[in-house]
């Protein structure tokens, strides 16, 4: 497209008019680039009018501050942001004054006669829709104090402009904002410099300056700037960290060994091992392993070594399960990352007189696809295994055959990632590597010991799903009873949050870690352990219990709470090996086998009059002596749990949610709701002096009130309602249902809302969509009842009361009177 299409012209005829010029060199542009010249002494900075713009380094991260400062005379650090239909749909063109000619008065509120020669970045339209224009700077990793933000501005008519901070990269198409600091920036102010406060940044973002309210269809706005200036520190270990491994620092990242002093021939298979199960005392910078790029220094994925694990869940962007300890390999694939991306490598393996195995834990962000390759001695790839999230955290063990004596390596390495849904990163870490096999100048034994994997391959354990993550017919069984030799995978026996229930503090709900959980598994037919000939071939709950940790080693099944109990009867089929036994507790009390049988029958008597939750055990026994034979780790295996009579009928899940939900406010105080406090300004519910419902009550510099109510899970095959009733005493005040999927505090995206002073605050913020139920239009007080449908999908939500307007409307009241879950026949649920 030509500068023809692509500029506007201005002519300040008593007013400015901005037009598009038509297709072609038409009079009519001449006439319009005329005016543009004629009355503002500007034109275009080159041929097509485009912002000259640093290609190579946009985006790379900057080192040093002073790198955005920009005049527009040279090629920047700043661009157009890619056009979203939102916040951007507009584009930023490069002009330059050509002469002395003042600015109209109308075009401010900067300096009226720049020098001839200054060049500016220009934004304007003539529709009737608002247009805007998104100025993006090169990423920055991390900013380590207080920064700030200047530029002169001029802006005509309607136009406005705000900076923002954004993502390094859109989201499904669209600019994502982090933040909107203050801008008081408008043509009313006494001087044309624009300085904005950035407050301290410790994720990847981008600056923006957005002109905005580009609108008229007579005259039209535009808004101009030039003169950028960015003063703010970088973090100093990011600057550490960029020279080393070119992106920002997460799980305290150390660069990996250097790959020059890799290059020792090994001794052993095992010198490639790198850190142990415990996590003690390891040092991966000694390890044999190094990051590797075919072109150093020009990527911002690079391998590093990580050393806590803060913030795993949110950059990892996975549930909650198992991660690294101590010390493992990472490697952040940055948002501005260029693939193909720098590989682990092992140093190279001399060759190996038999096929030997390499094993190691893994874990995968969502949407990333990684791959194990052995590489010879020219780098080509001889084999490749994909890694499977479904088989993390492992360890997966692979097979490596003897490669005909050759010498190879092994390399990890990353192919691709779904930028679109993880923001545009994304993380692969590894620990816990092992490599075992003769290498060819050893002395093998002539007849070879068989290579026994670890028991959690030869068993295929894999992580059961949580309650959280399966259907609620399976997550609220209405038994006890679970076959895993019919491969059920009993949820209901998984210890989990979302097996909260009534009665229960989240305390007592908590997860538990990976090594006190039992796994699924597959026993092999002819298992190179011993084991009970009915086990052979099943499908099987598995604990394994570590015999050298100093620790206590156990595992729990923990049931879902029971009602109660009156000669409920459970019987338990297991298998356990030397050094391992199996216990059944409730209520504080714990019963064993009295006969010390490998593989039994195990049946417990339970009475309760209370409700209870049935814990089964599984506990390494050390007065049990473990022959020197047994190459593997004590372990119990379970085919399945029957319960017979007596217990009493379990609740499903719409009478758990109902549970949780039903309340008539002020008799039953707020029930298992409760009032939270975010910001300045938020006020609490509290009874009501009748008893009859809870209030929120706003005068001046009071403004939101907010009831959250507790974890639930809805049922997926029935439809439920809440109906509720509540009042508004004032004209201006609201109420909402903020369903709160992402149990967000603090939102990443608020609506636009422009007051007096700017832009203000939106009080739903904190919550990532809200739904109107009440206001802000009230004739009168009254008590209304409303019907929400319940999203299935749903599991908390707060009710959300908003008066923003007491200097307007005056001081009001929001009461909430009853919650209650009906079914769509309008039938009580309890």
């Amino acid at each position: 497209m030509s500068i023809i299409i692509q500029l506007w012209c201005i002519a300040f005829i008593a007013s400015v008019v901005i037009c598009k010029p038509a297709n072609g060199l038409s009079e009519q542009y001449r006439k319009e680039l005329y005016y543009l010249d004629f009355y503002l002494g500007i034109r275009p900075a080159n041929e097509q009018g485009d912002l000259e713009v640093e290609e190579r380094s946009i985006d790379k991260y900057i080192e040093s501050a002073a790198h955005l400062n920009c005049d527009f005379r040279l090629n920047c650090l700043w661009a157009n942001a890619p056009s979203d239909g939102l916040l951007d749909t507009s584009e930023f063109y490069l002009l330059t004054k050509s002469d002395r000619k003042a600015f109209p008065i109308q075009v401010g509120p900067g300096n009226a006669h720049p020098p001839t020669g200054t060049h500016f970045a220009f934004a304007g339209n003539l529709t009737k829709e608002p247009q805007s224009a998104v100025l993006v700077s090169a990423p920055i990793a991390s900013q380590s104090s207080t920064g700030i933000l200047s530029f002169e501005y001029w802006l005509y008519n309607s136009a406005r402009l705000e900076v923002l901070l954004l993502k390094v990269n859109p989201v499904r198409g669209h600019l994502t904002v982090i933040e909107r600091p203050i801008t008081d920036c408008h043509f009313l102010k006494t001087n044309g410099l624009c300085r904005v406060e950035i407050r301290k940044q410790s994720e990847p973002f981008r600056l923006a300056i957005r002109v905005f309210k580009l609108l008229d269809p007579a005259v039209g706005s535009f808004g101009m700037l030039t003169k950028v200036r960015y003063e703010a520190e970088l973090s100093t270990f990011h600057v550490k960290w960029a020279m080393k491994i070119h992106g920002p620092p997460i799980f305290g990242g150390l660069p990996t060994a250097r790959w020059l002093r890799q290059r020792r021939p090994i001794s052993s298979a095992s010198n490639l091992n790198c850190g142990r199960e415990d996590g003690q005392n390891e040092n991966f910078e000694e390890c044999l392993w190094a990051d590797f790029a075919k072109t150093p220094g020009t990527n911002t994925a690079h391998w590093a070594i990580g050393e806590h694990t803060q913030h795993w869940e949110q950059i990892m962007r996975t549930t909650p399960s198992s991660r690294p300890k101590g010390q493992f390999y990472f490697q952040y694939v940055d948002p501005v990352a260029e693939f193909p991306l720098p590989q682990l490598r092992s140093v190279l393996i001399p060759c190996t007189q038999t096929p030997s195995s390499l094993s190691f834990k893994f874990w995968l962000s969502l949407g990333l696809q990684a791959q194990i390759c052995t590489l010879g001695s020219d780098n080509v790839a001889l084999s490749c295994v994909y890694l499977n999230d479904a088989d993390a955290p492992g360890p997966l063990t692979i097979d490596v055959d003897t490669a005909d004596h050759q010498p190879f390596r092994f390399a990890f390495n990353v192919l691709r990632i779904d930028r679109g849904a993880n923001g545009g990163a994304a993380v692969v870490a590894l620990d816990d590597i092992r490599y075992s096999g003769w290498l060819c100048h050893e002395s093998a034994p002539t007849a070879p010991p068989p290579r026994l994997p670890p028991l959690s391959s030869l068993l295929q354990l894999r992580l059961p799903p949580s309650a959280a993550f399966v259907d609620t017919v399976q997550a609220f069984s209405d038994s006890l009873e679970c076959s895993f030799e019919r491969g059920d995978q009993c949820p209901h026996w998984m210890h989990s949050v979302s097996d909260l229930e009534s009665g229960e503090s989240e305390e007592e709900a908590e997860e538990l870690p990976d090594s006190q959980r039992f796994w699924l598994g597959s026993v092999p037919r002819r298992p190179p352990f011993p084991v009970d000939p009915s086990f052979r071939g099943a499908q099987v709950a598995v604990a394994l219990l570590n015999r050298n940790a100093p620790e206590e080693q156990f595992a729990i099944l923990t049931s879902r709470p029971i009602p109660c109990a009156e000669k409920g009867r459970l019987t338990i089929a297991y298998f356990a090996s030397p050094g391992a036994q199996l216990s059944v507790c409730a209520n504080e009390q714990c019963v064993s086998p009295k006969r010390k049988r490998e593989a039994d029958s195990m049946s417990v008597a339970l009475n309760s009059a209370h409700s209870f939750r049935i814990r089964i055990v599984a506990e390494r026994n050390n007065s049990m002596p473990i022959s020197q034979n047994d190459l593997h780790e004590p372990f119990i295996l379970i085919k399945s749990i029957a319960a017979r009579s007596g217990f009493c009928s379990l609740s499903s899940a719409a009478e758990l949610a109902c549970q949780a939900l039903n309340c008539a406010f002020g008799s039953e105080g707020l029930c298992k709701f409760k009032t939270l406090f975010l910001a300045a300004g938020d006020v609490p519910f509290v009874v009501t002096p009748s008893g009859e419902g809870i209030v929120a009550r706003f005068s001046r510099g009071m403004r939101r009130a907010i009831l959250k109510s507790r974890h639930f899970r809805l049922p997926s095959n029935e439809q439920l309602e809440m109906h509720l009733e509540a009042s508004l005493s004032t004209f201006g005040s609201r109420l909402y249902i903020c369903p709160d999927e992402q149990q967000k505090t603090v939102a990443r995206l608020s609506m636009e809302k422009t007051g007096p002073n700017g832009v203000e605050t939106d009080p739903l913020r904190e919550f990532g969509y809200c739904e109107l139920l009440m206001g802000p239009k009230v004739e009168e007080r009254r008590i209304e009842r409303m019907v929400v449908q319940l999203d299935p999908e749903l599991r908390h939500f707060s009710l959300v009361a908003v008066h923003d307007k007491s200097e307007q409307f005056g001081d009001a009241e929001v009461q909430l009177n009853r919650v209650e879950i009906r079914d769509t026949g309008d039938r009580p649920i309890c």
